[in-house]
């Protein structure tokens, strides 16, 4: 089903996409930072197993980022009634609500992998998406016929490989913040100016995310917000046509899940897993695990070549996002639109 609503309003300014993201920034950062506060009085509290004193760390911050992510993408489609902003709200929305039960009454990994194939029917019903693929050099490429079982996927796929990565204090909010600069230059080049509101908001509400999140952790995403910003991701390069170069971008997660996928030979939820990847030391330092049983995960080869800290290895990890998106950004200069 593809509606083709006209604008009500024009959607040109600058400025209007500037607020938004402003908004979403400081909804984000108002409701994380109370959420600190209330969750810790309420007991929604879980164990920082990466510190020595085994700290007991407020989750989730997912309901925060997803209302700071929500209201823009409501008054964006009131203000033009774009379909595609109501389309993407109705899809994270899913999806943040999947997570939010798996939050408070673990979900089985398959169970949870199977639902979040639900957050992709928004998109498909809606048919905010187009059939021809941007490839570098080659240019458009029509694939009617499986672009929408690719998309039936993808939203799954991206949600959970989000939800894998987040691994160490600032891995999740950090990587999804670079993440969204290959779509964002993408945008940029392509002209498609108004679009760019939804990376934005990705970039916006995961930095808002990080300033608690980062290495101490004051907050963790919990799987309402990493799925939810996995499905954004997800939706935001359909919606902007940035597929390949956010696949590109995305590889380190992509390898992630592989591997984990490839050690447990299944589908799994991750807090079932008995044999840890990683673990502390002595000294308060992260050594990998040489048990068999345990995953091969990117959090276990990152501390592969000897005992680091924690922060030096969610360093290392966002540094391989870092080095994807340039990747991605140069691949998109070869995209003939």
């Amino acid at each position: 089903m593809n509606l083709n609503l006209e604008p009500r309003l024009d959607l040109e300014p600058s400025y209007l996409i500037i607020v938004l993201s402003l908004i979403c920034f400081t909804i984000s950062f108002l409701l994380i930072y109370y959420s600190t506060i209330f969750l810790r009085k309420k007991g929604f509290v879980v164990e920082d197993f990466h510190k020595k004193d085994k700290r007991l760390v407020p989750k989730p911050a997912g309901p925060a980022i997803f209302a700071g992510i929500s209201l823009p993408l409501i008054l964006l489609f009131a203000y033009t009634f774009e379909i595609k902003y109501f389309a993407v709200f109705l899809s994270i929305s899913i999806i943040f609500l999947i997570g939010l039960v798996d939050d408070l009454k673990v979900l089985s990994g398959k169970l949870k992998t199977s639902l979040t194939i639900i957050g992709s029917f928004p998109l498909l019903f809606f048919g905010v998406y187009d059939s021809h693929l941007l490839f570098p050099i080659f240019g458009s490429v029509r694939i009617t016929i499986i672009y929408p079982l690719l998309v039936l996927f993808a939203i799954p796929v991206v949600a959970n490989a989000f939800n894998m990565i987040d691994v160490y204090n600032g891995t999740i909010s950090g990587s999804s913040a670079i993440l969204c600069f290959s779509q964002i230059i993408p945008i940029l080049l392509y002209g498609n100016y108004e679009n760019v509101i939804f990376p934005l908001l990705i970039f916006a509400a995961s930095f808002a995310l990080f300033l608690f999140n980062k290495y101490p952790s004051k907050i963790f995403a919990g799987d309402s917000g990493s799925l939810m910003l996995g499905a954004l991701f997800c939706a935001s390069a359909i919606v902007t046509r940035t597929e390949i170069p956010s696949l590109i971008a995305f590889v380190p997660a992509i390898l992630n899940g592989f591997f984990i996928l490839a050690s447990i030979k299944g589908v799994v939820e991750h807090r079932s897993i008995k044999a840890r990847p990683v673990y502390m030391n002595e000294d308060g330092l992260l050594v990998a695990s040489r048990d068999k049983k345990a995953p091969m995960t990117l959090a276990r080869l990152i501390v592969a070549d000897g005992p680091m800290s924690e922060k030096k290895a969610s360093t290392r990890i966002l540094l391989l996002f870092v080095f994807s998106t340039i990747l991605a950004i140069l691949t998109s200069l070869l995209i003939k639109r």
